[in-house]
């Protein structure tokens, strides 16, 4: 065999080699992304749908009664999308009520905090939950 046949053959090989080891990888690759892609369910999903057509004062009473009421409720405020309550005990609190009020999400950063995502109908809704808890204010 001549010199330029042996480059030909190793040339040829090599391209098989990374052509063979790329499928491998990609093979790889696609089977780890199954194992670590999540799927959610349709229900599990948050889907945040409150806008200004929302009766506020409805969404703020569901709120409140998710709660446990205005007895369980410290104090409201809020911070950029999020309604910020303080409260009094944690085991009162159904935040399942809460999310059928069409929020975005309910977080329980402590015992007794409770962050409701709103988004930028917030001050309305913290503005009726406020009137809720004191309607003498």
């Amino acid at each position: 065999m001549d010199r330029d046949m042996i480059l030909i053959i190793a040339a040829v090989a090599a391209v098989v080699a990374v052509v063979i080891g790329y499928s491998i990888y990609r093979s790889i690759k696609r089977k780890n992304a199954d194992k670590l892609s999540m799927k959610i369910a349709e229900d599990d999903k948050l889907h945040i749908t409150l806008d200004n057509k929302a009766d506020m004062e409805e969404v703020a009473k569901i709120i409140l009664e998710g709660l446990g009421g205005s007895e369980n409720v410290q104090s409201v405020d809020h911070d950029g999308a999020r309604l910020k309550v303080q409260i009094n005990e944690y085991g009162a609190v159904d935040e399942k009520k809460i999310r059928s009020a069409k929020v975005g999400g309910v977080l329980r950063p402590s015992k007794t905090a409770v962050h409701i995502i709103i988004g930028s109908e917030v001050e309305p809704v913290e503005t009726e939950l406020k009137k809720l808890i004191d309607p003498v204010a």
